[in-house]
């Protein structure tokens, strides 16, 4: 069995090397930054779909049908978060 050491990661019988390592960093960075920008998007477009949904701010200006499509999207919205965390945390 190969002997581990900090610079050497076992993966099957090989090990990665520093290069090797580098690139999947700069992968793991990439997807987190894709990830933190898709989940921004998400934040400011459910604040869009409550200013919708609220008499008080953008509601009084929008019809009863495009209310009714914005609480869909925000009611969907919510299950799919919910899914997603009993899906991940069972």
């Amino acid at each position: 069995m190969a002997e581990l050491t900090p610079r050497s990661l076992p993966i099957g019988e090989n090990t990665m090397d520093e290069k090797e390592r580098q690139t999947m960093r700069e992968h793991i960075v990439y997807l987190a930054t894709q990830l933190e920008q898709a989940r921004k998007a998400n934040q400011a477009q459910i604040v869009f779909i409550k200013r919708l949904l609220d008499p008080e701010d953008l509601g009084h200006a929008v019809s009863n049908e495009t209310r009714q499509i914005a609480y869909t999207l925000l009611i969907n919205s919510s299950h799919i978060e919910r899914d997603s965390w009993q899906h991940n945390n069972p």
